[in-house]
């Protein structure tokens, strides 16, 4: 990867995005956060500067391309070069596919797509330039495989995601330019979610501080045994699923 530690970080106000920039900044990183939600960004940021990490707040909806450009010239500018770039930002839809609306499947797909297209995009184009290398993971779930039901249009949007993974490995992998698809299939471990299923075994969430440690690991990774594909799952998901015995 680039000698530059400069990571940029999607979706970063809050949950997973908020650990994954944390864990960064304590890797050395310094961070350029961004999220559509100010307020948010600054407590990410408080916590990393708290630690002795830097941090720079970019309120951003990555669903607009002219604000996702303007957000990394600002980082570039006040941090140095994106080293690593975390598509972690999402939209989420659980819906029927006959009630979902075309303002419904856009908003996934300028979130969920989009977004990730336009980071990943600029970022790219700068690395390159520079001749420098460096890391774009891709955060994706379950639906890039299983295409649960009523989740039609976030399903299509997590999809098109991981083909831009991939074909940013084909066509750039070469240059230095390391792109992996992480799949992480379970719930993530966090309040909200035990709140929402309480007689779960909490050992069955993804816990979050492992996803961090699997970023870190795919980040720092020899260029000779590159991932490009990871699936990163709770041991209940591999539980047997037993259909239902019909009614007679």
């Amino acid at each position: 990867m680039s000698e530059s530690k400069v990571a940029l970080v999607t979706g970063a106000g809050r949950g997973i995005g908020r650990d994954i920039a944390q864990r960064l900044a304590r890797e050395g990183f310094a961070t350029g956060l961004i999220a559509r939600t100010k307020s948010q960004l600054d407590e990410t940021a408080e916590l990393i500067r708290k630690a002795g990490g830097k941090a720079l707040v970019t309120p951003t909806d990555v669903g607009k391309r002219e604000q996702v450009l303007a957000a990394i010239e600002a980082v570039e500018k006040e941090l140095g070069p994106i080293s690593v770039l975390i598509n972690n930002a999402g939209a989420y839809l659980r819906k029927a596919l006959t009630e979902t609306t075309e303002e419904d499947f856009d908003f996934q797909m300028k979130v969920n797509t989009y977004g990730p297209y336009f980071c990943t995009q600029e970022v790219v184009r700068r690395m390159v330039a520079r001749d420098a290398g460096g890391t774009i993971l891709f955060l994706l779930g379950s639906e890039t495989r299983l295409g649960p039901s009523m989740f039609a249009a976030y399903n299509a949007s997590k999809d098109a995601q991981k083909a831009i993974a991939l074909s940013v490995a084909y066509e750039f992998g070469h240059l230095g330019i390391h792109s992996v698809a992480l799949d992480v299939d379970g719930a993530v471990d966090s309040p909200r979610v035990r709140e929402s299923m309480p007689d779960t075994d909490p050992s069955w969430f993804v816990p979050p501080d492992q996803i961090a440690d699997e970023i870190v690991h795919l980040i720092n990774q020899p260029r000779g045994a590159w991932s490009y594909t990871v699936d990163l799952r709770s041991f209940a998901q591999w539980r047997p699923r037993v259909a239902k015995k019909a009614k007679h």
